[in-house]
């Protein structure tokens, strides 16, 4: 099994795609203060309550796509190269082999999310005081954050469990970038129709990872129902994992 983990981790760090993304990654995150600030100074000293702290909550997640793209590519290239079909050929389990890219997708998810959080941080002091750093603040902001954290692996699980039933590259972009949001729409759309039908509020939607993650993020550290968040974040971690090595484990690899 470790093999396994070290061997995609060495072919994931080789990829063209994880040079790539992991450019415009720094890019994007170390661009995001400058561009906050300059907002900010356009429009006349709105923000003059923003902090270093307030910033660290509000670190974007907008890097989900390039780490929709690396790890569509990592597990597409799989299938369109063979590297599966070997594995399972020299009689490694399928369950140890989808087990080892969700860990090092999950890896990646949590370098991407820490990092993102450290160059906001660091970049939020050119700009910013630090703010309140009571325990109320610092563990208030580190429960939204684990939420936060637990939502976007939920999503990183889903974008593995979908590379592992399409397996086709051409065919997992797009359907891994866009699909997930696309279901996240349906379901709004869902429960507009079941509150017609039953005549009182249905919001089965917001417990799709991505709503539960806009949801959270738009309502603030002080609004935020995190309990609910972590507790959808698990589930669909673990569902969307079970998903995809059953389905794994009962399909033929061409």
């Amino acid at each position: 099994m470790l093999n396994l983990i070290r061997a995609d981790i060495y072919k994931l760090l080789k990829s063209t795609s994880f040079r790539v993304c992991g450019v415009l990654f720094l890019l994007l995150m170390g661009s995001e203060n400058f561009l906050y600030h300059l907002v900010e100074k356009m429009g006349g000293g709105a923000g003059t309550q923003t902090t270093v702290i307030s910033r660290i909550q509000g670190t974007d997640i907008s890097y989900q796509i390039l780490l929709a793209i690396v790890i569509s590519l990592f597990i597409g290239s799989e299938y369109t190269c063979g590297t599966i079909k070997n594995l399972a050929s020299k009689h490694y389990e399928r369950n140890k082999i989808f087990a080892s890219k969700w860990i090092v997708s999950v890896l990646l998810a949590t370098v991407y999310f820490a990092a993102s959080v450290v160059i906001v941080g660091i970049t939020a002091m050119f700009y910013w005081k630090t703010g309140d750093m009571s325990g109320t603040v610092i563990s208030d902001t580190a429960g939204f954050l684990f939420t936060k954290y637990i939502l976007v692996l939920s999503i990183t699980s889903l974008y593995v469990m979908a590379a592992f039933i399409i397996r086709k590259t051409q065919f997992v972009l797009p359907v891994v970038i866009i699909g997930l949001d696309v279901i996240g729409i349906i379901a709004v759309y869902g429960d507009m129709g079941l509150t017609k039908l039953l005549g009182h509020t249905v919001q089965l939607s917001k417990y799709w990872p991505s709503n539960m993650l806009a949801q959270i993020i738009q309502s603030g550290v002080q609004h935020a129902e995190l309990l609910p968040g972590i507790l959808t974040g698990i589930v669909f971690l673990i569902a969307a994992a079970a998903g995809g090595v059953m389905h794994f484990k009962q399909v033929d690899i061409k």
